[in-house]
């Protein structure tokens, strides 16, 4: 019974693992593409948004420079990318339960992977030398 329990805990806890891994690679590729789109977009249209920057001009202007967003955003995606290779990393050593995914909110913030502080059975969080007196 329970080993039973043990199992539907960790089935429960890996599949909410796996869909935030999904989100973080849906999230990381969307922008990623979407930096090439912009790129593209900012070859195929250079005439027109030249014209644009230049009555619109600085700092305005530095808004419609494409590559600029495509180095933005191919660094932000792979970035995303990175994060979850260290997450899935972690996971597949069994190491799920000593680390998480800290994302406060999907649009404005960045990924990062913590670990839990735990407490040893001294009594101490790893790392923490206690005083002597």
């Amino acid at each position: 019974m329970q080993l039973e329990v043990e199992h539907e805990w960790q089935d429960r806890r890996d599949e909410a693992i796996l869909g935030r891994m999904w989100l973080l690679i849906g999230y990381g590729l969307t922008i990623f593409l979407g930096g090439f789109f912009i790129w593209t977009l900012d070859n195929e249209m250079c005439s027109t948004l030249r014209i644009w920057r230049r009555r619109i001009g600085l700092p305005w202007g530095v808004l419609l420079e494409g590559h600029g967003w495509w180095h933005l955003m191919t660094g932000i995606g792979a970035y995303f990318y990175i994060t979850w290779g260290i997450w899935l990393r972690h996971c597949l050593n069994g190491k799920q339960d000593q680390y998480e995914l800290h994302w406060p909110r999907v649009i404005g913030t960045l990924p990062t992977i913590v670990r839990h502080k735990s407490v040893a059975s001294n009594g101490l969080q790893n790392g923490v030398v206690k005083k002597r007196m």
